[in-house]
C-alpha cells in the first residue's frame, strides 16, 4: 500500500476527516441565528431563528447556511475522486438557483454573471472581472469557509493542497488574500487530520512567498495575543481567519476529555460576533479535523440538516469518500444501497432488554425485521443508504471494534454520548433498535452502558444482564471491557 492508502485505511483518519466536514456544518448552524448582532447565550444549542429581515433570520434549528452548502458542492465532486472546477462550479450554480440563501455579495455577483453567460466554465474569469471592478470585493471570507474538502482530497500532499486551495478559491474570490488564507487553512486541516495538531496553520507559511509569509505570521501573532472579540467585523478573509484562529488558540484544552475543546472553542467562535456562522464554520473545520466527528455531541448532530436535503450522516459519507479518492470500502460502503444482507450466513436475532423492553437489541442481519417494529435506529456500524427507511429516525455512531490506539479517538465520549442519544429517544417515547454488525461486542457494550446509567449499577453487572439475552456476547475488546469496569455503581 502507498502512504496515502495506509492513511485512508486508518479509522482515526476517517473519524477526523469526517469531523472536518461535520465541524464545519455544526459551527455554521450554531452561528447562523446570531449573524449580524443577535447576542448568543452562554451555552449554545441548535435553536434556529424566527423569520424576518437580516442575515441571522429565518434559519430552522440545525439548518446550515451557504457556508456548508458550498462546501458540499465541492465535496460531492471530491467524493468521486476528482477536483474539477467545472462540475464544482456547476454545483455552485445549482445551489444558487435552487436556494441561494445567505450568499455574500461578491459570490452572488460572480455566480449571477456565470448564469447569465450560460454556465460554470468561466467562473474564475468572472471572479477576476469582479475584482477589477470592485478592488475590495474579492477578499471576503466566502472561499475560506469551504476549504475542508480541498484538504481532505489531498491529504499528505502539500503541493496539491496549495495548488488546489488557490484554484478552488479563485472560482469566486480572485484576491490573493483569499487564496493565501485558503492555503494556510487547508494545510492546517491536513496537519490536524494526519498529525492531530491544531497549529498547522503556521506550516502553511512555508508555501507562501517570503514577504507574504512574514505578513501572515504577524496576523497569526495578533490572533494569539489579542482578545478574540476584537476581530470584528470579520467578513474580510483576514479578520475571519484571525477570529477563528483566536477562538481555537485561546480556548483551553480540558485535561479530562480533551475533545470537549471542540464544543468550547466553537462556542467561543460564535461569541466573537458579526459573521458568526462563517467564523464558526471556519473554526469548526479545523476543530473537527483535530478532534474527530466523534467529538460532536448528539444534541448538535441530531437536528443538523440543509441543502440539498442532507444530514449529519451524509457529511460523514462525503468526507470518507473524499479521503478514499472516491473508492468505497470492500463491502461497498458508503455507495452500496443495503449492507444488511452482505454477511452471508449470519443468523439474525432480536432481543428485548428486560429492564426496558422498548429497547431492541440485534445485529446487522436483523435490521430488515427491526425497522418494522421501531421508531428509531442507532447503528454502531456501517449501514447502506437504504437499510433504514427514511421515515425512521436514524443515528450512526463511529465506533470501531478494535482496542488499539487508532481505533476510537474518543471512546469515553462516544459511549456516553450514545447512551445520551438512546436515553433521549426513549424519554420521547420512541421504540429504539440498537445494533452493530454481529451483535456481539459493540452493541452489548453500549447496551450495558445504557443499562448501567438507567439502573444505577456497575458496568460489569450491566454487561452480565445484557449477556443473558444476547447470543454469544464477546468480551475480546479490552478497551470496551476496561471502560465498563470503570463504571461503578453510585454507592461503591
Amino acid at each position: 500500500m502507498t502512504d496515502r492508502e495506509l492513511l485512508r485505511a486508518r479509522p482515526d483518519i476517517g473519524d477526523r476527516a469526517a469531523g472536518a466536514l461535520l465541524g464545519l456544518a455544526v459551527g455554521d448552524a450554531l452561528g447562523a441565528p446570531y449573524e449580524g448582532g443577535r447576542q448568543p447565550p452562554r451555552s449554545l444549542e441548535m435553536v434556529g431563528s424566527a423569520p424576518g429581515d437580516g442575515p441571522g433570520a429565518g434559519w430552522s434549528p440545525g439548518e446550515w447556511t451557504d457556508d456548508t452548502s458550498l462546501a458540499i458542492c465541492i465535496a460531492e465532486v471530491t467524493a468521486t475522486g476528482t477536483l474539477d472546477e467545472i462540475p464544482i462550479g456547476g454545483r455552485f450554480l445549482d445551489w444558487f438557483e435552487e436556494h441561494g440563501k445567505g450568499i455574500g455579495s461578491g459570490t452572488r455577483a460572480v455566480l449571477s454573471r456565470a448564469i447569465a453567460s450560460g454556465g460554470p466554465e468561466d467562473l474564475s474569469r468572472h471572479a477576476a472581472d469582479w475584482l477589477r471592478e470592485q478592488p475590495r470585493g474579492g477578499a471576503g471570507n466566502g472561499s475560506l469557509m469551504r476549504t475542508a474538502p480541498v484538504a481532505l482530497a489531498n491529504l499528505g500532499d502539500d503541493q496539491a493542497i496549495v495548488r488546489d486551495a488557490r484554484r478552488i478559491s479563485g472560482l469566486t474570490h480572485a484576491d490573493d488574500l483569499a487564496a493565501e488564507a485558503c492555503v494556510l487553512w487547508c494545510v492546517a486541516i491536513d496537519r490536524a487530520v494526519r498529525e492531530q495538531r491544531l497549529h498547522g496553520v503556521r506550516d502553511g507559511l512555508a508555501h507562501l512567498p517570503p514577504d507574504r509569509a512574514h505578513w501572515w505570521a504577524e496576523r497569526l501573532d495578533e490572533a494569539e495575543a489579542r482578545e478574540a472579540s476584537t476581530f470584528v467585523p470579520n467578513g474580510f478573509v483576514v479578520t475571519a481567519l484571525q477570529a477563528a484562529h483566536a477562538a481555537i488558540h485561546q480556548t483551553p484544552i480540558p485535561d479530562v476529555r480533551p475533545a470537549r475543546h471542540l464544543q468550547d472553542a466553537l462556542t467561543a467562535a460564535v461569541h466573537i460576533g458579526d459573521d458568526t456562522d462563517t467564523v464558526a464554520a471556519i473554526a469548526g473545520q479545523l476543530l473537527g479535523a483535530r478532534w474527530g466527528a466523534t467529538a460532536v455531541p448528539f444534541r448538535w448532530r441530531r437536528p443538523l440538516h440543509g441543502w440539498p436535503g442532507l444530514h449529519a450522516g451524509d457529511l460523514v459519507r462525503l468526507a470518507q469518500l473524499t479521503v478514499s479518492g472516491g473508492r468505497p470500502a470492500d463491502d461497498g460502503w458508503p455507495l452500496v444501497p443495503m449492507l444488511s444482507g452482505y454477511r452471508a450466513g449470519q443468523e439474525p436475532f432480536l432481543a428485548q432488554l428486560p429492564e426496558d423492553p422498548d429497547l431492541l437489541l440485534g445485529n446487522l442481519a436483523s435490521l430488515p425485521d427491526a425497522v418494522e417494529r421501531v421508531d428509531a435506529v442507532v447503528s454502531l456500524c456501517r449501514v447502506g443508504a437504504r437499510d433504514v427507511p427514511p421515515h425512521l429516525e436514524h443515528h450512526e455512531v463511529l465506533l470501531t471494534d478494535r482496542a488499539d490506539g487508532l481505533a476510537n479517538l474518543n471512546l469515553d465520549t462516544v459511549i456516553d454520548d450514545t447512551v445520551t442519544a438512546i436515553t433521549t429517544l426513549r424519554e420521547e417515547g420512541k421504540r429504539v433498535f440498537l445494533h452493530c454488525v454481529a451483535g456481539r461486542s459493540r452493541m452489548p457494550t453500549v447496551a450495558a452502558a445504557y443499562l448501567a446509567a438507567r439502573e444505577g449499577i456497575g458496568g460489569p453487572e450491566a454487561f452480565e444482564r445484557v449477556a443473558r439475552v444476547v447470543p454469544h456476547p464477546d468480551t475480546h475488546n479490552r478497551a470496551f471491557q476496561e471502560w465498563l469496569s470503570a463504571q461503578r455503581a453510585p454507592d461503591t
